[in-house]
């Protein structure tokens, strides 16, 4: 079947209307089909439009940030043959977060009310929008999903999923990789988790300084023309640097 998606003129009318509708966000665990009945009583049937994009119906686990890696699983093995320039999709994962999926995120991205309106406004648009853009749209709820299995599935391993795990064990590391621009270089990737699993780099500042140093190791291009052996040869001279310098306890 074709995944359905918002039309573009429907996802700007709903961030334009966030704090007319922060009641229905505050309350979503109560009500999550409330924009389903919204656009009912309306009578607007003409919110969604099919996507060129091929999907298999699919559920999402309940739950708070325990289920996280049961459904990045979920949703990148049924969304594997997205491609990224698809997965920056606004349209896309607003629809997910608003009617595909609305009781998942009642239960995993609860909505705190705050006064300060302005603030209240950009963690519902952090995380029930997309903000356009790669490193905007992987705050998304689900969409955040998707781009861990994308950096982390290997099916070379005996579990694919192994390294998606280690990006969903730590904040931390999920936000050092979507904050370089060489996120989508796989090789890298593969290569630098496959380190921090091997030499127990999960905290803070040794996984920071790994990403940092193969940010500045070369430019993209040249990062993009390393194939995975000497991906994993240039991150291991790198955690050699990490040691020496401290921050990694041999």
């Amino acid at each position: 079947m074709k995944q359905k998606i918002f039309k573009t003129k429907i996802v700007d009318k709903l961030e334009e209307d966030i704090i007319v509708n922060k009641e229905y966000y505050l309350n979503m665990d109560e009500n999550p089909t409330w924009l389903i009945d919204m656009f009912r009583e309306s009578g607007n049937n003409n919110f969604e439009v099919s996507s060129k994009i091929e999907v298999e119906p699919f559920e999402l686990v309940l739950g708070g940030p325990e289920t996280d890696k049961q459904n990045a699983r979920i949703i990148y093995s049924h969304l594997k043959e997205l491609k990224p320039v698809q997965a920056v999709s606004t349209e896309l994962w607003t629809y997910m977060t608003h009617i595909q999926f609305p009781q998942y995120m009642a239960s995993r991205w609860k909505i705190k009310d705050n006064e300060n309106e302005k603030k209240l406004k950009e963690v519902i648009k952090q995380r029930f929008f997309a903000i356009r853009g790669s490193k905007g749209v992987i705050r998304n709820g689900i969409a955040r999903l998707w781009w861990a299995g994308y950096w982390g599935y290997d099916e070379n391993r005996e579990d694919p999923f192994e390294l998606v795990d280690i990006i969903l064990d730590k904040q931390e590391i999920y936000e050092h990789i979507s904050e370089r621009s060489y996120n989508r270089n796989k090789n890298i990737l593969i290569a630098a988790l496959e380190a921090i699993k091997e030499n127990d780099m999960y905290s803070r500042d040794p996984s920071r300084a790994l990403f940092k140093k193969i940010n500045s190791y070369g430019s993209d291009k040249h990062l993009d023309a390393l194939d995975l052996d000497t991906a994993k040869e240039m991150v291991a001279e790198l955690v050699e640097e990490i040691k020496n310098e401290e921050l990694l306890t041999i």
